[in-house]
């Protein structure tokens, strides 16, 4: 479904792109879109181009604007188009925009695609892929909110999405909480078995990291790494048995936070179904693998990087000269099992996994598979777009798979693998670290439980609500504000987490958003219509149009912040949205217009207003409420 707003927009991108080849210069479609938004000054919409232009042809900017809007065709709904101060600014018809703004907005639907641009392409979003050593924490919240937001807005744009969460049932964190549970009487530790399964883990990993630490046990850890890397083995079926508990206790948490998942893939499934095994044999008959018999690597299994071309700014000035795939003891790195899961996860590898479901069905009424040893042949994997959702501090390995891909000659693959780097959650007590322990009393459990506390408090100061309702309401503003507080940055900056921000009803924040949403709703219903009858001409202030104007935007939106990996982009709209709408209510009576086409009219942007908001913050997992 395209907007008007896309639509125009792209109308002027190749206006845009054919009068700069007649000035000699060349402008990808990307470009010139980001060139062109609403207009701040004067006109409707803007463009920016002729300032670049300008630069080449060494002119001054007005005259470029000048010579390109000179060019221009007739453009629908375009009135009037002129160069102002090295901008070209676009005068649009008010009535016939706003007449298909709002017949796109009525259309609108939560769970139906606004953008095509997808084409049915297979997106792959991995997320948050935590090891199951200790419960979520308020920093691993950001990347299972931008995996989940990031897989909306795919769907949005018309992509097939697969939601899945990797499972490193293998690692060293992994270990230590295998062996912190074997040793329980050395940490004095007692199991409660009423409290949640993650969380007795987290606890037990955290007392085995120590105590590990103190008596020097890394000898025994790597002996414990090697039995639950072996299939059949003691150590491996307890691991395993210990990390499905594990999983299912997380699940409890992602289900609060409406996060949900298509694919369990366990680390554990990689390694004894031999498809880590098989992944090796690829890259040993690209001529990639090394196993030096002496040296600093010696009988390990390596990519020697000196060899590798074209290698990413990651790697340059890197004092290694190698990149370890198998260690001298025999056992995989993390590295290893990730470039054969991709090998997976683009159809290099297939028929390789067997599945089953977990859970029959989620609370968003979809069935849960994992990878099975026991199980079926099922349509997952072979994606040709993959996002990973990991933090900046993997960078590097995430690079190497892209370049170890384009060394193979799979140049798909390389084109279509993505890492949505994020940086670090602060609170005001300090970064997190999980076999520190600092996450205590900062999981993702303890802040859901302290926002709907806060919230409750506050809606009992601001709003008469009934208790259910109050209650109801508190729940709905309390995921609101931290899943938006989380998705109003820009991914690579670190956040520093506040309340006061978080749960803020005047402005940017999710809890704005829902009240101006639950406003609308109340002003529909106070008009008794169900089903709104509008005449456009009737449409015509500044702040009527610049809803109207905003609400057009939706799709454009979507497929920007879907391109770029920028859920904030959509945070930004919502805000923006929002207080276009607060300054219509202000200035624009509604239920006391002056005439019935003029009430009329006005009820319909409100409800295009609240077709719009509910599509774009439900992208962002943001639940509205219909009272405040």
């Amino acid at each position: 479904m395209e907007s008007p707003y896309s639509n125009l927009k792209k109308r002027i991108v190749k206006e845009m792109g054919r009068i700069a080849k007649e000035l000699g210069e060349s402008y990808s479609d990307t470009d010139l879109a980001n060139s062109i938004g609403l207009s701040k000054g004067d006109g409707d919409l803007s463009c920016s181009i002729a300032f670049r232009l300008a630069a080449k042809l060494k002119i001054p900017a007005e005259e470029a604007a000048k010579k390109i809007a000179s060019k221009i065709g007739t453009l629908e709904h375009v009135e009037k188009i002129a160069a102002e101060s090295g901008f070209i600014n676009f005068y649009l018809e008010r009535s016939s925009f706003t007449e298909k703004v709002l017949n796109y907005a009525f259309d609108v639907q939560p769970g139906k695609p606004v953008s095509n641009m997808g084409n049915g392409d297979k997106v792959i979003v991995e997320y948050p892929s935590a090891n199951p050593a200790h419960p979520l924490h308020v920093g691993q919240v950001r990347s299972a909110l931008l995996g989940d937001s990031v897989s909306n807005l795919h769907q949005a744009c018309g992509y097939k999405v697969e939601r899945e969460d990797y499972i490193d049932d293998l690692g060293l964190q992994a270990a230590h909480a295998l062996w912190g549970s074997m040793n329980r009487d050395k940490l004095g530790l007692q199991f409660d078995p009423k409290k949640k399964f993650d969380h007795t883990l987290g606890e037990t990993y955290v007392a085995a990291y120590k105590y590990i630490e103190e008596h020097k046990l890394d000898d025994e850890i790597r002996e414990l790494m090697q039995l639950m890397d072996q299939d059949g083995t003691y150590e491996s079926e307890l691991s395993r048995k210990q990390a499905e508990e594990y999983v299912r206790a997380e699940r409890e948490t992602t289900f609060a936070y409406c996060i949900y998942h298509d694919l369990l893939v366990w680390e554990s499934d990689l390694v004894h179904d031999k498809i880590l095994e098989r992944g090796l044999n690829i890259l040993e008959e690209h001529g990639m693998l090394d196993r030096p018999k002496e040296g600093k690597y010696a009988n390990c299994t390596i990519i020697d990087l000196k060899k590798m071309r074209e290698l990413p700014k990651e790697f340059k000035g890197l004092r290694e000269e190698a990149k370890v795939l198998i260690r001298s003891d025999g056992t995989p790195n993390y590295l290893a099992k990730d470039i054969a899961f991709h090998m997976w996860k683009f159809g290099i590898l297939k028929n390789t996994f067997k599945f089953s479901k977990l859970i029959e069905m989620q609370p968003d009424g979809k069935p849960l598979y994992t990878t099975s040893r026991e199980g079926k042949d099922m349509d997952f994997g072979s994606a040709k777009k993959v996002v990973n959702t990991i933090d900046s501090r993997q960078t590097a390995e995430q690079s190497m798979i892209r370049v170890i891909f384009q060394a193979m000659g799979e140049n798909d693959a390389a084109m279509g693998f993505n890492h949505l780097s994020y940086g670090t959650v602060e609170l005001e007590s300090g970064a997190l670290a999980g076999r520190k322990g600092t996450w205590l009393g900062y999981t993702a459990d303890d802040m859901l439980r302290e926002a709907m506390e806060k919230a409750i408090g506050l809606i009992g100061e601001k709003f008469r609500l009934q208790e259910k309702e109050r209650e109801e309401t508190a729940r709905g503003v309390a995921l609101g504000a931290i899943r938006f507080e989380f998705l109003r940055f820009s991914p690579e900056k670190k956040i520093m987490f506040s309340w006061d921000k978080a749960l803020n009803f005047q402005g940017d924040s999710g809890p704005y958003c829902q009240y101006m949403y639950a406003r609308a709703l109340r002003l529909l219903e106070d008009s008794g219509i169900k089903k709104t009858k509008f005449d456009a001409k009737y449409i015509g202030s500044d702040a009527e149009f610049g809803l109207a104007k905003r609400i057009a935007r939706l799709t454009d939106m979507a497929e920007k912040a879907c391109s770029e990996l920028r859920p904030n982009i959509l945070t930004e709209y919502c805000l923006d949205l929002s207080f276009a709408f607060s300054n219509f209510y202000e200035q624009c009576p509604i239920l006391k217009a002056k005439e019935e086409g003029q009430k009329q009219s006005r009820l319909a942007l409100t409800l295009a207003f609240a077709n719009a908001l509910k599509y774009a913050v439900g992208l962002l997992g943001v639940p509205l409420v219909n009272r405040m």
